[in-house]
């Protein structure tokens, strides 16, 4: 008997929400679960002894549930547990890496199918793997450079006459409030005059690619979902489309490159994805830029403005996990071994 597909989410998550309506419309039996409500609102309990393998439960205000009974995770975007105002910020520290550790542990104990398990999303999103990876599959790369030394950025300014941009290394958010974004931006010269401040912390610094469009390609599974974003016609997202109006912009389903679907599907078995957003450029001249990758990106607004099947594609791949009784696991199985 296949077992049920648990979602890992926030409290608010659209797409999440999108999920849940087709499984239940399709009958197909499921758990939701918000790390946010631990320590207060939720419990987890994790038990082993010498005749027995892990026994997990999970509750959450009334709704309760066994490790056991899950065959497949969507591990979503979950959000910061809610911890005791109470706390002082030294309490509060010990306590999110208490809370980190256990739930961090209940993953790793979990035998399950995993769209994608977070260790595996947490190497995923280093982004000197990812390009280190994309030139070894064939992807073309702008030239790019991770330093805190001012003298490389200035050095990358020059070879590139001037057009660079300045990204963040992670989800580009400032706090655990998530509140205040970090966009992609234009290095000017005025910038330039202050490279000092990478004392401060080290930057990624990138070629600016000149666009035709963006393009969104959501990888689920085997299948490829390309979607050009016509970004350069809102003056906000000419350099990051993030900024703009992103459902009024024109998104328009595309067909890239056999040698670059491949490089994508490629990318993923490297990095142990089953579901990834990757990012690329298509400028004028008609070629195919690698970005990033995203192994959590967000397209729930995707299906919306183009009508694309991701959500019945994502639930086919996690009731096929569960029901196959497929199994990721990103550490050594010492009984495999």
């Amino acid at each position: 008997m296949a077992g049920k597909i648990l979602i890992v989410t926030g409290e608010h998550d659209s797409t999440a929400d999108l999920m849940v309506l087709c499984l239940k419309e399709r009958g197909v039996p499921f758990e939701r679960f918000h790390p946010q409500d631990l320590p207060r609102d939720a419990k987890v309990t994790l038990r082993f002894g010498p005749d027995h393998d892990p026994i997990g439960r999970a509750s959450s205000f009334d709704e309760s549930f066994d490790w056991s009974e899950i065959g497949a995770v969507w591990y979503r975007r979950p959000e910061p547990y809610s911890l005791s105002t109470a706390l002082s910020s030294e309490e509060r520290e010990f306590a999110y890496h208490e809370c980190t550790a256990v739930m961090q542990g209940t993953w790793r104990s979990v035998d399950a199918f995993w769209v994608n398990h977070p260790d595996r999303i947490r190497i995923a999103e280093s982004k000197p793997l990812q390009l280190t990876l994309a030139r070894r599959l064939g992807f073309v790369l702008p030239r790019t450079v991770f330093t805190n030394d001012p003298d490389e950025v200035r050095a990358l300014w020059e070879a590139c006459a001037g057009a660079i941009v300045y990204k963040s290394m992670t989800q580009g958010v400032l706090g655990q409030s998530l509140q205040k974004s970090v966009y992609t931006n234009r290095v000017t010269a005025e910038h330039l005059a202050r490279t000092d401040l990478l004392r401060n912390a080290p930057g990624l610094f990138q070629e600016e690619v000149p666009k035709a469009a963006d393009l969104r390609i959501t990888v689920i599974g085997g299948r490829l979902f390309p979607v050009e974003i016509r970004s350069q016609s809102d003056p906000d997202a000419t350099v990051d489309w993030r900024r703009g109006e992103v459902p009024r912009m024109e998104h328009v389903a595309a067909v890239v490159p056999k040698s670059v679907e491949t490089a994508c599907l490629a990318l993923n078995r490297a990095l142990g994805l089953h579901y990834s957003a990757i990012d690329m450029v298509l400028t004028p001249d008609g070629e195919h830029v690698f970005l990033e990758v995203n192994p959590s990106g967000q397209f729930g607004w995707i299906q919306s403005v183009t009508g694309l099947p991701l959500i019945e594609t994502l639930a086919d791949l996690l009731t096929d996990g569960a029901a196959r009784g497929r199994i990721d696991r990103p550490w050594a199985d010492p009984a495999e071994a």
